[in-house]
């Protein structure tokens, strides 16, 4: 089967390829159709990784938080028009470790992501949804990772009922780290810590909101949670650090590309514990999908939803990223693939991928000729 896909192929330029999808007889058919902007996404899209790796990695189909919606399951299990949310470690993604071993497939990092106008993939990566509105699920990936660092954290260490919980980071990340403590631990007390006031007021949940500028703050917690990552990795993993008991525990869940500055001496005069995660399994993401379910989570989710947009063309996509870049909280992207009634009058000119290499596609509707690049 030929699809569109639409990749990245430089810093700030997608453009809209064809590529090859192998259809197996007992996988189902789904098309996504709710795409959800990552930091990640943004590094690639700005140009803000390593030059060997961006050389590595793209051209790069982008996106690893989905929706999508069920084309065909062979089995009849799934109705086609089922909405579910897509898993992006495949199907190998289920033992926590699996996400950390060498190599480990995910979509949109070492795997083309889900801007695909369709996919083959096996039921245990998909998880169905009866929920509405069904866009909100984009965000179950996102929560999923907030499940699995709260079942690391228990993994390693007791974690009481009414423990003290720091969350740094006001972001979307640190948004839905302190939901997530909230729903699961709800004698928990919660200090939410950032930077930015108006931020920090849609945390109306948590027990305390404290802006790091305050020095006359003496919070202490037993458990942190780092969500910043990027330029401001540094100070939140240290203001962390200074605002931890001895012996507490922090988990680092924000992606920097230039190491912070580790304060080892009062790790160590301290004796605290410290965890990294970033990724998810089934069991996480079905967790996550149950706090969804529930009215007040999910209405709650909708103040970090910045924008909802929807785009056909590589170029709308361009500009999308573009807008995102200035917005305080998650966009929420439709995809709506090409039509063939679009193009029944006139011949095409598009890009083949074929994993081998890149060729020129001209095509009519429902016929296509390809035809090698180059001599």
């Amino acid at each position: 089967m030929i699809k569109e896909v639409i990749r990245l192929v430089k810093p700030g330029l997608f453009l809209p390829m064809f590529a090859l999808e192998d259809v197996r007889d007992s996988f189902v058919l789904i098309r996504p159709s709710y795409l959800s902007i990552c930091a990640a996404d943004q590094r690639y899209f700005q140009g803000n990784r390593p030059p060997e790796v961006l050389a590595k990695k793209l051209p790069l189909s982008l996106f690893h938080e989905a929706v999508g919606e069920v084309l065909h399951d062979p089995s009849g299990e799934l109705a086609p028009g089922t909405s579910c949310v897509l898993l992006p470690g495949g199907p190998s993604a289920i033992e926590k470790k699996s996400n950390y071993a060498t190599g480990a497939f995910f979509r949109s990092s070492n795997a083309d992501g889900f801007c695909q106008e369709v996919l083959s993939m096996e039921k245990s990566e998909l998880i169905p949804l009866s929920g509405e509105p069904v866009w909100i699920y984009v965000l179950t990936e996102l929560m999923s990772v907030c499940c699995q660092a709260l079942s690391r954290l228990k993994d390693v260490t007791n974690v009481p009922n009414d423990a003290s919980f720091g969350v740094w980071g006001d972001g979307s990340m640190g948004y839905m780290m302190a939901r997530t403590l909230s729903a699961f631990m709800p004698d928990a007390d919660i200090t939410v810590f950032g930077k930015h006031d108006e931020k920090l007021l849609n945390f109306s949940f948590c027990t305390r909101r404290v802006n790091i500028q305050d020095k006359r703050d003496t919070t202490r917690v037993s458990y942190g949670f780092e969500c910043v990552g990027g330029n401001g990795a540094q100070n939140a993993i240290r203001h962390a650090v200074d605002h931890l008991y001895p012996t507490g525990s922090l988990v680092l869940m924000g992606v920097s590309e230039i190491p912070p500055v580790f304060p080892t001496r009062l790790v160590l005069e301290k004796g605290l514990t410290i965890l990294g995660t970033s990724r998810s399994v089934r069991a996480d993401f079905e967790q996550a999908k149950q706090l969804i379910d529930r009215d007040d989570v999910r209405n709650s989710l909708l103040k970090i939803v910045s924008a909802r947009v929807s785009f056909q063309t590589a170029s709308e996509l361009g500009d999308i990223f573009i807008e995102d870049k200035n917005l305080p909280y998650k966009t929420i992207l439709k995809k709506n693939f090409w039509d063939p009634k679009l193009y029944s009058s006139k011949k095409q000119t598009c890009i083949l991928w074929t994993g081998a290499g890149i060729e020129l596609c001209s095509f009519l509707p429902a016929v296509y000729h390809t035809y090698k690049r180059g001599p």
